[in-house]
């Protein structure tokens, strides 16, 4: 439990396949965190391939993140696969990774 002033979060670890059987997990997962108002960190280091079903997926937790305010959804530790597909479909900002 959380202590006052503490925000709560939780995290998950993206596979090494990030493809599109990992987008509707992926989606039900940040879908959990923002109705329970807490942040969720996934941390990206293993991906060795990443879908753009789940890129969009991303984009699409971080902009209802911060819609409502508070909690975030963060991208920790992207691979080199993560920065580069996210590069090349011009997804860097949307998903905060030129940071």
């Amino acid at each position: 439990m959380a202590e006052a002033g503490e925000s709560m979060s939780d995290s998950m670890i993206l596979p090494a396949v990030a493809d599109l059987t990992e987008a509707g997990p992926l989606k039900q997962r940040i879908e959990q965190a923002l109705t329970s108002g807490i942040g969720l960190t996934v941390d990206a280091s293993a991906v060795q391939r990443i879908s753009s079903p789940c890129l969009q997926v991303l984009v699409a937790g971080v902009t209802s993140f911060a819609k409502a305010g508070g909690a975030a959804l963060t991208i920790s530790n992207p691979s080199q696969a993560v920065r580069e597909t996210a590069s090349v479909l011009g997804l860097m900002n949307a998903l905060e990774l030129s940071k």
